[in-house]
């Protein structure tokens, strides 16, 4: 008993087979260029977007043809690839099954009978009962019949009531169903942005870098991707070194998402808080996330993003420095058929100096295009749905907004940062 105790649990020992070889999986789509999904199953030919997504979760151990077609559409050698996922095979073949649980019988107990009845008993004893039964009375079948009518169309009009009870008294600004229609786990409520707590104070001086004595201002863009896909989970390898003590700013849209949390890790054990969140009225989110002072990424790095049902996602995460802290945050959204979008409407407070980052997620009309005075990150598209992203540094505390020009459907969020 006392060496099981002393060994560590499995978990912590390594990651499992198809997590290692899904993590090389997604270096060498880093390495050919980080390809769509779209894209690698169009050379593929017969393997959809979504499973090779799927391959590159670490969920599970693909198939070796999915494998195949992965490797084909990011120009690997197959014959080495074929025996990583031979290896990894065997691997997870080698490893215990859970144990099953036992199955519980889904009827009534059933009393046990020592007495075996043959088909000549059960049909004596049938007989038997008829006789012993009284005649039934005269128009007794005809109530019964009457009843069972009654109670019948009494349940019909009370499933009716309650229908339209539930429909007359619905709060006037209930958000409408969903299109593809949310299983009711799915309504799990979005964590607190960061904007409503206490900003955190200053980092400690090691983990300070130049840029903070200076004004704030963007590094690089370690990672993005967009899909059309029915998981709930993305995985994104990071695409250049990040600077320890540097803020990692997460922008994000879900399109005809469910209800529920949205949360991002990375795998060296930071975590990513809302700092900015809106839904407009088909469903569309975009969110703003933030993680100050992370810790040193490689390439060798992934992060990691959970969240609800949704049919389309498009996620950047861009670096920034000399930023600590949320001063505020403005969210607004509108329909299609205007001419710009601003957050305006729900004021920020910001201070000369501040950094200013504004995310506008859209769907058809015109791409949204920010004012002269912001500089725009490369914009991320899916059919005609776009998560378009800038900057600038705040000059005038009067015009905190994000404001720009736009004829789709849109949700914006700013963040003040300092």
């Amino acid at each position: 008993m006392a060496e099981q105790e002393s060994q560590p649990a499995e978990s912590e020992q390594a990651p499992s087979a198809a997590e290692a070889l899904a993590a090389d999986l997604r270096r060498l789509r880093l390495g050919a260029g980080q390809p769509s999904f779209r894209t690698m199953a169009k050379t593929a030919g017969s393997i959809s977007h979504t499973t090779l997504h799927e391959a590159a979760s670490g969920s599970r151990l693909p198939s070796w043809t999915t494998t195949r077609a992965y490797v084909r559409a990011c120009g690997g050698d197959e014959a080495e690839w074929h025996r990583r996922w031979t290896a990894a095979a065997d691997e997870g073949a080698a490893q215990p099954a859970p144990p099953t649980p036992p199955v519980e019988p889904s009827g009534p107990p059933v009393a046990a009978n020592t007495t075996a009845d043959t088909p000549a008993d059960a049909r004596a004893d049938r007989t038997a009962a008829s006789a012993a039964e009284p005649p039934a009375a005269p128009g007794r079948g005809r109530r019964r019949i009457w009843t069972h009518a009654f109670c019948l169309l009494l349940g019909v009009a009370l499933g009716v009531g309650s229908t339209l009870g539930v429909v007359g008294f619905r709060a006037p600004d209930a958000p409408p169903p969903s299109a593809h229609g949310c299983p009711s786990g799915d309504t799990e409520s979005a964590p607190a942005e960061a904007a409503a707590r206490p900003a955190p104070g200053p980092r400690p001086a090691a983990a300070r870098t130049a840029a903070d004595d200076g004004a704030p201002s963007w590094a690089s863009r370690i990672a993005f991707d967009q899909q059309a896909v029915s998981s709930t989970e993305i995985v994104l390898p990071v695409l250049s070194p990040v600077t320890p003590g540097d803020a990692l700013v997460v922008t994000m849209m879900l399109t005809s998402t469910c209800p529920g949390a949205v949360t991002v890790t990375d795998s060296r054990g930071d975590r990513f808080r809302i700092v900015g969140d809106v839904t407009d009225s088909l469903r569309h989110r975009v969110l703003l996330l933030a993680a100050f002072g992370a810790s040193a990424l490689t390439a060798e790095d992934s992060i990691r993003v959970a969240h609800p049902r949704a049919s389309k996602y498009h996620v950047a995460v861009d670096e920034f420095r000399g930023v600590s802290a949320v001063r505020s945050v403005g969210r607004a959204s509108g329909d299609a058929g205007g001419t710009t979008f601003s957050t305006a409407a729900n004021a920020a407070a910001c201070a000369p100096g501040d950094l200013l980052v504004g995310t506008v997620g859209s769907n058809s009309g015109s791409a949204p295009e920010f004012g002269t005075s912001w500089t725009s990150l490369p914009a991320l598209r899916l059919s005609s749905y776009r998560l378009t992203t800038a900057h600038r540094i705040a000059t005038d505390p009067d015009h905190c907004a994000a404001t720009g020009q736009t004829t789709s459907q849109w949700g914006a969020v700013l963040a003040v940062l300092r």
